[in-house]
């Protein structure tokens, strides 16, 4: 797999639709260039939508700027747990999701913790650090512009990497934004 997030800083998008019937994402690095899309594999029925129940797991397919597959986002709500895996089905990681939903545990395909992530109080600015506590990125919600922020729920995400660092954290890092627009702007 090549690193397609190999840059200083990216952009997760949630694209504006006034009712979405499945959560959407797009990857953008630094010339809002298109590096990947993500999206939920399941549509939601009008019902589920109008009683803004949301389903106890997910399946996110995340793909590249061509539709080739890239990774795949199991999301358990009951466990409070999203596990990435790459194109074979292998664990690339997972994050957990702390209870508090301000603290998330990256943790690698053995499980080891490598990172941790913690948030503000507003739930806008999260910081990830190795377990040594050497900061590896900061993540920061952004604005979507006044017409999405009044009339859609989606968010905006830029992802500050803080130096070089290997492929598997800087995927895992990616997909933090996702984890935590899903844990806490998703109806629960």
């Amino acid at each position: 797999m090549e690193d397609l997030f190999d840059f200083q800083a990216l952009w997760v998008i949630q694209p504006g639709h006034l009712q979405p019937d499945r959560a959407k994402y797009q990857i953008f690095g630094p010339q809002r260039q298109l590096l990947a899309s993500a999206a939920e594999t399941e549509r939601r029925n009008r019902i589920s939508m109008i009683s803004k129940l949301a389903p106890d797991s997910g399946v996110l397919e995340i793909v590249t700027a061509a539709g080739d597959p890239l990774l795949t986002m199991i999301r358990q709500r009951t466990e409070w747990l999203a596990e990435i895996l790459d194109p074979a089905g292998a664990a690339v990681g997972r994050i957990s999701i702390g209870a508090t939903r301000r603290h998330y545990t990256i943790l690698d395909e053995a499980g080891q913790v490598i990172a941790r992530v913690a948030g503000d109080l507003g739930l806008k600015r999260f910081t990830v650090a190795d377990v040594d506590g050497g900061s590896l990125a900061n993540v920061r919600k952004t604005r979507a512009g006044l017409f999405k922020e009044m009339l859609t729920s989606n968010d905006h995400y830029k992802v500050e990497f803080v130096g070089p660092m290997s492929l598997q954290f800087r995927t895992l890092i990616v997909m933090v934004p996702i984890v935590l627009d899903l844990t806490l702007y998703e109806p629960s």
